[in-house]
């Protein structure tokens, strides 16, 4: 793809924002580090969230996280307008980091959780002819649970070491620079870029018989055509290699995987994202991080959450870290409600203001 517009445009990034709330703070201040973190996931920003009591046992940490996250996302309900259907959804510990073959350590590319039904469209709101069954790209031989993941955390068990690093990447970023890379057009308005988000999911959900990827790749809703762009390895993690039967359909995937644009990459999967990266945006994977990664150590206990369809997340782990994952979630993500919020998230980040409901917009959804 050839196109203009991002030679010298950086976005702005999400924060980290560190909330520390401890058994020792009075009720005031506990709501106000609530408030802090209903606002800093709303805001569409990374939340750290510390409880700084180190004598707990990890039952007792869990319980207590438990009941932080209880009241952050009944704030984010009765101050935000989160769906009132969220809960909060636990996995359970995982038993170490799975790394590829001779490799101590794993670096885990850019996605969203439970990318099967879990990932970015534009709300019927912006794009009232967008189906919501578009929200849906594999039924079947998705990792775990079948829940629509809006917030992605987890809690760190064991940081490994060196402590393993959590990177972030806003998706809204990518779709503009992808949008400028493509386009040239260096003024596109939210309704440009919704369209933009939509039409590359379609394509991608159209070549599902020929990638045969159980999830959209950043390449896919980024805006890639062929088929070869639509595919990740397995993890999707940097140092594995595609299936055979993958590069016996698509030959192409062989020279994507043996080199990339860079030529810097390590590993196979790193190198497809290479490509992927540079064929949506002109930018090389190691340029893509420059401008947009935002990374986060975390301690023992902290927990790390962010938006999981707006922000993709990354790390490199050691093969002992280990994590519990838990996120907020909501079983159809197709209700007025859930249109409203997803509208809120675009409007946010791109600095546009609500037109407003015309009074027929739940009218529409229903009918």
């Amino acid at each position: 793809m050839t196109g203009t517009g991002n030679d010298n445009w950086t976005p702005a990034a999400p924060a980290v924002c560190l909330v520390e709330w401890s058994d020792a703070l009075s009720e005031s201040a506990a709501n106000e580090m609530c408030e802090r973190a209903a606002a800093a996931l709303i805001g569409g920003d990374i939340l750290q969230l510390r409880l700084n009591n180190a004598e707990d046992t990890k039952e007792i940490v869990f319980e207590k996280l438990s009941i932080r996250l209880e009241a952050i996302i009944s704030r984010m309900k009765n101050t935000f307008k989160l769906p009132s259907e969220t809960y909060v959804e636990f996995d359970q510990e995982s038993c170490g980091t799975p790394v590829a073959t001779f490799h101590k350590r794993r670096f885990l590319l850019p996605h969203s959780d439970g990318g099967h039904q879990s990932y970015l469209t534009p709300s019927r709101r912006h794009r009232p002819g967008f189906d919501a069954r578009d929200r849906l790209f594999s039924n079947k031989w998705y990792f775990k649970r079948a829940s629509h993941k809006m917030y992605q955390g987890f809690i760190i068990t064991n940081t490994g070491q060196p402590p393993g690093t959590t990177y972030y990447y806003s998706l809204f970023a990518a779709l503009e620079l992808a949008y400028r890379h493509q386009t040239g057009d260096s003024d596109a308005g939210l309704g440009e870029l919704a369209g933009f988000c939509e039409r590359n999911i379609r394509n991608a959900l159209d070549l599902r018989s020929t990638h045969r990827s159980r999830y959209p790749t950043i390449a896919a809703i980024l805006g890639a055509r062929d088929p070869e762009f639509h595919v990740l390895t397995s993890g999707p993690r940097a140092e594995s290699e595609l299936w055979p039967e993958q590069y016996a359909s698509m030959p192409k995937l062989c020279e994507m995987a043996d080199a990339c644009p860079c030529g810097t990459c390590d590993g196979p999967g790193m190198r497809l994202f290479c490509h992927q990266c540079f064929e949506c945006t002109g930018l090389s994977w190691p340029e893509f991080r420059d401008r947009l990664e935002v990374s986060a150590v975390a301690d023992r206990y902290d927990l790390l959450m962010g938006n999981n369809l707006t922000l993709l997340h990354a790390a490199d782990s050691a093969t002992e870290r280990t994590i519990l994952p838990v996120c907020f979630v909501i079983d159809q993500p197709e209700t007025i409600d859930y249109e409203n919020w997803l509208a809120s998230q675009w409007e946010r980040s791109f600095g546009h203001l609500s037109a407003g409901d015309d009074g027929k917009f739940a009218e529409r959804l229903c009918s």
